[in-house]
């Protein structure tokens, strides 16, 4: 028995001896893999309801995705002079501008994520079916 044991630690010791000259030896390989992916900007929107009021809009959750290094810009298109009008963003506050385009969500980075919308046209009068809403890539597109 103890003949045994003594040949496996013999054993063991010169596999670990071996194992430890073939690391030694051994050479580190890699590679580096690179490639360029289509920049992809999309923005779904629900159908919007008017509220109770038939004052309040409310557009629902949008998706955003857009994988631009660099972020994006979310706009909303509408009629000149919709002063008295505010969007609501996630709970901030947005004022229209006086033109045609308001920037409604500017972000510094590639996301994925829902936001909540409405518009509050309290003393303006605007068909919903003028406004309209895109995501612009900042930066270079692929």
């Amino acid at each position: 028995m103890r003949k045994s044991m003594l040949l496996l630690g013999t054993m063991c010791l010169a596999a670990t001896a071996v194992g430890t000259t073939v690391q030694a030896s051994s050479e580190r390989g890699g590679f580096r893999l690179a490639a360029v992916v289509n920049t992809v900007c999309r923005l779904e929107l629900p159908g919007a309801s008017a509220g109770t009021s038939g004052q309040i809009i409310d557009f629902g959750s949008f998706y955003q995705l857009c994988n631009a290094r660099n972020g994006y810009r979310v706009v909303m298109r509408h009629p000149a002079n919709m002063e008295g009008a505010t969007l609501f963003w996630d709970g901030r506050a947005v004022p229209i501008s006086q033109g045609n385009e308001t920037v409604i969500a500017d972000e510094n980075h590639a996301a994925s994520k829902y936001s909540d919308v409405r518009l509050d046209i309290r003393g303006v009068d605007v068909p919903i079916s003028s406004l309209s809403f895109r995501i612009d890539p900042k930066g270079s597109v692929y």
